[in-house]
């Protein structure tokens, strides 16, 4: 594989990256060469470094994917295939929603209402053209180019994505909808921005789904979120990918002077995934929530890690992460707590619990520590168990087959992170997913 890309990014990637930013500001244009030169520079990352030893990449060939697959664009909702139109469910026409499938913006749409409050919920090309001076100091500010060589190609190719803008003082009521759509055999590279400004509120619920498909495909993307002073953010990122996707992604927060960070995080589709979320609370008494859960069945592969960056003093942060696995799926957690200097009366808990379903499916969990300041409460755990038998013998006492039973223990496992999911459809269709890699579903 290596030789391969080598070759391509050093003639046909250069051209993609240059064509793909022609429209862009100068600035936009040399953070593209800067993060191609990088990749360049980089091997692909593998079992050597801490962070990738226990995933691997290596059957995907990217040489053999489409870079340049577009999608269908549609002038209403109702011109959405099913497989979108399902996610609305009941909300026909949401207040404020962009659809992106492969690497074309299929439909956006915003509530006048909203636009006259000042926010924007756009494409990344047009937020580029027509708000270039708040995108500027945003757009690969929190991910680092150097981070490994699919972080550098993501920014050198990146292609779509979102741009999300709540102004000082305006809080949201309805949930803005984000929905990333992929094919078979295309590689996609979206990279999304947003922003609420001091004072304000929002919910985002961003979600990636795709069709069954024969062909791999490769989504690389990135979000980037930035909370402001006294603000409140509720995003839910919820992956929904068909058994064909290889899924890497850096997702990154900063939030800052007594502002809130809810963030939601569930891993459920795909074949192979490795996210690498990190939130800096970077002024005094900020804080960060982070629930999510990851549930593999087949062969499925899962790999996150999390860092939760205490920069400023009196801050928060509060971390659970939960994992189901069944047949031979796998997952890896890896996280850590990092406390500055300085950074005192901290208060920062990370958890991670695993529930093994077969003899053969595999959770690792690796939570750490790296304290730097003298007067914080920092605390991590892990657990990795098997279903309680007590609880099953104590269900199927009452009339309920082991099936069934498995069911129950399961949505229980993973109830707390998808009650606070802040739309009902989107709840009911997760519990649908889980009911059906359990084998329940009707």
């Amino acid at each position: 594989m290596t030789a391969t890309l080598n070759t391509a990014l050093g003639a046909g990637w250069t051209a993609l990256s240059a064509s793909r930013g022609a429209q862009e500001p100068t600035w936009a244009r040399e953070r593209r060469a800067r993060a191609l030169a990088v990749a360049e520079g980089l091997g692909w990352p593998g079992r050597a470094e801490e962070l990738w030893r226990r995933t691997d990449f290596g059957s995907l060939q990217p040489e053999s994917l489409d870079w340049n697959a577009a999608g269908v664009t549609a002038a209403t909702a109702a011109d959405l295939p099913a497989l979108v139109r399902a996610r609305f469910a009941g909300d026909a026409e949401p207040p404020a929603v962009i659809v992106q499938r492969n690497n074309t913006i299929a439909w956006s749409h915003v509530d006048d209402a909203l636009a006259k409050r000042g926010v924007i919920v756009c494409s990344m090309e047009r937020a580029l053209r027509e708000h270039a001076a708040l995108v500027e100091p945003r757009l690969g500010a929190l991910v680092e180019t150097e981070h490994d060589r699919w972080t550098a190609l993501h920014q050198a190719l990146r292609l779509g994505g979102a741009f999300v803008y709540v102004p000082a003082g305006v809080e949201l009521e309805a949930p803005i909808r984000i929905i990333q759509w992929l094919d078979g055999g295309v590689a996609s590279t979206p990279g999304t921005v947003i922003v609420v400004e001091r004072h304000a509120k929002a919910t985002v619920v961003e979600e990636l789904v795709s069709d069954t498909a024969d062909q791999p495909s490769l989504y690389d993307g990135a979000t980037e979120v930035f909370v402001g002073e006294d603000a409140k953010l509720v995003y839910a990122t919820l992956q929904l990918w068909g058994r064909h996707v290889y899924h890497y992604s850096n997702q990154r927060a900063e939030v800052r002077r007594n502002a809130e960070l809810q963030w939601i995080q569930t891993l459920l589709g795909g074949r192979m995934e490795k996210t690498n979320s990190y939130y800096r609370m970077v002024e005094p008494g900020a804080q960060v929530f982070v629930h999510g859960f990851m549930f593999g069945d087949t062969r499925q592969h899962f790999d996150m890690h999390t860092l939760q960056k205490h920069l400023a003093d009196h801050c928060t942060s509060d971390l659970m992460i939960k994992g189901g696995l069944k047949d031979r799926a796998r997952s890896v957690y890896q996280g850590l707590i990092q406390v500055a200097e300085g950074a005192q009366r901290t208060d920062a808990y990370q958890a991670n619990r695993n529930l093994l379903l077969s003899d053969t499916a595999r959770a690792d969990s690796i939570p750490g520590l790296e304290i730097l300041a003298n007067d914080v409460r920092c605390t991590h755990g892990a657990t990795i168990g098997t279903v309680d038998p007590e609880q099953m013998y104590y269900l199927m006492a009452r009339g309920l087959r082991r099936h069934e039973a498995q069911r129950l223990i399961v949505e229980g496992f993973f109830a707390p992170v998808i009650d606070r999911i802040p739309l009902e459809t989107v709840r009911d269709q997760l519990r649908d997913v889980i009911q059906t890699k359990i084998g329940t579903k009707p």
